[in-house]
Parts: C-alpha cells; sequence; structure tokens
C-alpha cells in the first residue's frame, strides 16, 4: 500500500511488476471532488480502493475497484445525503491519444501522459463517473422528514419564514368572482 497515494508512477514499472496496491485514499484530498461533495463531515471520508496493474490483449492495463460513501447535497432539500459508490473498471493505459483510440474493445481508455499515472487520479475519475448529475434522496419522504426534523442545515423553515410565503394568484379567484 502507498503511503503517498498522490505520487506519479511509470506506467512500465507498474505493469512490468504486476504491482497491486489496496488501502484508502482521502476524498479530501481529490481536488476534482471537491466541486462535488458537501463540505460537512468530507475531510475524515475515505474511499477504498483496491488496483492491479498488468498486460490485458496486448495493452497496459489497471484493474480499479473502488468503494465509498460520498456525501452530497440533495438537490431537492439541500440536506446530507451519503451516495454509496461501488465500481469496477479495467482501465487500458494509454502513452497518447492515438494509443487510447486503439485501445481494445471493453477496456476504458485513460490517457498515461509522458508515461505516468497518479493512483489517486484513477480512483478520483471513478468515483466522478460514479455519482450522479443530480443527488437527491431516493424517496421524497427522506426529503421531508428530514426538513422537518432539522437534521439538515438550512432546512428547517420557521413559522415566520412560512407565514411570508408570497402567493401571487391568491387572490385571483376573488377577483374573478366579482366579476
Amino acid at each position: 500500500m502507498p503511503s503517498d497515494w498522490s505520487r506519479s508512477w511509470e506506467v512500465d514499472r507498474l505493469v512490468s511488476g504486476q504491482l497491486s496496491f489496496d488501502g484508502e485514499v482521502a476524498l479530501a484530498s481529490m481536488p476534482r471532488l471537491q466541486d462535488r461533495i458537501a463540505a460537512a463531515g468530507a475531510g475524515s471520508m475515505v474511499a477504498r480502493a483496491r488496483l492491479s496493474f498488468g498486460k490485458e490483449h496486448g495493452a497496459d492495463v489497471a484493474w480499479i475497484r473502488v468503494t465509498a460513501e460520498v456525501p452530497l447535497r440533495c438537490e431537492r432539500c439541500m440536506g446530507l445525503v451519503g451516495w454509496p459508490v461501488r465500481t469496477e473498471a479495467t482501465l487500458a493505459l494509454a502513452a497518447d491519444l492515438s494509443s487510447a483510440d486503439a485501445a481494445p474493445a471493453g477496456l476504458e481508455p485513460v490517457l498515461a501522459e509522458q508515461g505516468r499515472v497518479v493512483l489517486r487520479d484513477l480512483v478520483e475519475e471513478e468515483l466522478l463517473l460514479a455519482l450522479p448529475l443530480v443527488a437527491r434522496h431516493d424517496d421524497a419522504v427522506q426529503c421531508a422528514t428530514g426538513a422537518a426534523a432539522g437534521r439538515f442545515e438550512g432546512t428547517a423553515a420557521s413559522a415566520a419564514e412560512e407565514e411570508i410565503t408570497q402567493k401571487p394568484f391568491a387572490q385571483l379567484k376573488d377577483l374573478l368572482r366579482q366579476r
């Protein structure tokens, strides 16, 4: 298990040695993931990853398995929703775009610029691909229950805020009756 998942590795060394890595990667260490995850509690969250390297169909490949519980913001209630990620993929490590285009069928091409990869980046990419475009609780009742109980910050509306809610067409019914 590498102590530093952000280290750049030579693809040839990984593949020829058929190296494997198993460990945890902090979600906070993944820069592209930061815009997607909810800030609350993300600092202590980790993704469990297993990467193995070798050859398949003549191509340099990485077999990757990632599991995590990613904290996202529900777009329905703005509360926290833990999104379970369990993904496996076989990646073709390509040195350039032409090699990526020539990747064998069934392998997902990944560009390994200058013949190097960063393990954390491979894990982060798999997480990003597994996340939904719009996060929300599976059931709308979960949103209503969470908001009513005040468990999610910023979602529990006070009675005064509910009274101020404007209803622009509320008096339209009375106007139509007068005609």
